[in-house]
C-alpha cells in the first residue's frame, strides 16, 4: 500500500473519531460503548487495522525522522493495535473504561486523533 494511501485513511479514522470526541464527548462515548461491547465489532475491526498496517510496513520498516518514517511508525503502531484488538479486546475495553471517566481525557484524546488524522493527511501532502 502507498503511504500516501495509508496516511489519508488512517487520517481521516482518526478525525472521524476525535472531532465528535470533541463535540459531543457523551454521545460519542455511548456509541464506543455500544460498539466495545460487541467482540466479533472489536476483532474485525483488529483485523482490519492489522492488515493495513502490515500493507505498509511489509514494502518497508524502517522507521527514521522524515515524513515518511514518521507515518511508517504509525503504520506499525496500528499494526500492534490491530494485533490487541484482534486477539485480546478486553484490552481495548479496559482502555476505554480509564480514559472515559472524565470529560477532560474525553476532550483531550479527542483533540489529540483530530490533530494526529490532520497531521497524517498533511504528511500525505509531503509525499
Amino acid at each position: 500500500m502507498e503511504l500516501s494511501t495509508f496516511a489519508i485513511t488512517i487520517g481521516v479514522l482518526e478525525i472521524l473519531i476525535g472531532l465528535p470526541l470533541v463535540l459531543y464527548p457523551k454521545s460519542t462515548m455511548k456509541w464506543l460503548d455500544k460498539m466495545f461491547k460487541e467482540e466479533l465489532m472489536m476483532r474485525t475491526l483488529g483485523a482490519l487495522m492489522t492488515v493495513l498496517g502490515a500493507l505498509v510496513v511489509i514494502q518497508n520498516y524502517e522507521v527514521s525522522v522524515t515524513v515518511e518514517g514518521g507515518i511508517r511508525l504509525v503504520a506499525w503502531l496500528t499494526f500492534f493495535k490491530g494485533i490487541t484488538w484482534a486477539w485480546w479486546p478486553e484490552t481495548a475495553v479496559r482502555m476505554k473504561k480509564k480514559w472515559g471517566k472524565s470529560q477532560q481525557r474525553m476532550t483531550f484524546g479527542g483533540v489529540m486523533a483530530t490533530a494526529i488524522g490532520m497531521l497524517l493527511m498533511y504528511g500525505a501532502t509531503l509525499l
